[in-house]
């Protein structure tokens, strides 16, 4: 029995410094479910990442985000949704978008990470439709050396334009 004390704690130490990874941000339940090696998320199949890259951007509510546009002229505004979506000649309900915002798909980030470089010190704001494309958006900025990034938590979807001061000056709507 005193044997078997020190080696419960042992294995117990060792699964707590296994590595965690979750799902790529895809906005389901299953962003929450915790694996201990890389793969597949066995819900959306989706890549797992690490956990920790996950935590280097903030998530900001709409009210926030607006503040740090106000706050800081030089902010960059990255929406990753399609062309479409973005200038509002896809079917259906587009939202609108940030002036100014710079318009990249999510599918082309990382090829078209150079267009974004000289951006690397200033302060990105990433957003999509209902925050499922921008988390992942967020991840892979911050992979490549973007330090300051947040990302809209819900989406252009849960803004209420005509209501908000802030976003009456700063937003399209289409």
């Amino acid at each position: 029995m005193k044997l078997l004390l020190p080696l419960l704690l042992i294995s117990i130490t060792a699964i707590a410094q296994l590595p965690e990874y979750v799902c790529s941000p895809c906005n389901n339940a299953c962003d929450n479910v915790i694996y201990h090696k890389p793969g597949t998320c066995t819900e959306c199949h989706m890549p797992l990442v690490l956990k920790t890259a996950l935590q280097q951007f903030k998530n900001l509510t709409a009210a926030e985000f607006c503040e740090r546009i106000n706050m800081n002229p030089s902010v960059v505004l990255l929406d990753v949704r399609s062309a479409g979506e973005f200038n509002g000649s896809d079917w259906g309900n587009t939202y609108g978008h940030f002036k100014n915002a710079i318009n990249i798909n999510i599918d082309e980030l990382e090829k078209r990470l150079g267009e974004l470089e000289k951006y690397k010190d200033r302060e990105i704001l990433v957003y999509c439709s209902h925050s499922v494309r921008s988390p992942r958006a967020a991840m892979i900025l911050n992979k490549h050396g973007f330090k300051k990034v947040s990302n809209l938590a819900g989406g252009v979807s849960t803004l209420h334009p005509k209501s908000d001061a802030c976003l009456s000056k700063n937003f399209v709507v289409h």
